[in-house]
């Protein structure tokens, strides 16, 4: 299952993402079987940065621009994942 979301913030201003948490039991380099990928670059067709382990618990991102595609997925059971955000 894969579900996308954007996150806008006001023109000119920037989007701050915090990891706050994630299902616990998929945690493997690279999140192959379950995650949360957060497209904080400049061009936003790239791979983004992708999470899924308690050690990214409290990661931050922040935006180049005021649009942040985030994209959950998981390809072995349900997750859930919890972020906190703001502009800046």
């Amino acid at each position: 299952m894969k579900c996308n979301y954007w996150i806008k913030a006001p023109a000119g201003k920037k989007v701050q993402v915090k990891f706050v948490s994630f299902s616990q039991g998929v945690a493997t380099d690279g999140c192959p079987y379950a995650g949360v990928e957060i497209k904080t670059h400049a061009d936003q067709r790239l791979t983004g940065y992708r999470l899924c382990s308690e050690d990214d618990k409290n990661t931050i991102l922040t935006s180049t621009s005021n649009i942040v595609p985030v994209i959950t997925y998981n390809r072995i059971y349900a997750t859930v994942t919890t972020l906190e955000y703001r502009y800046i």
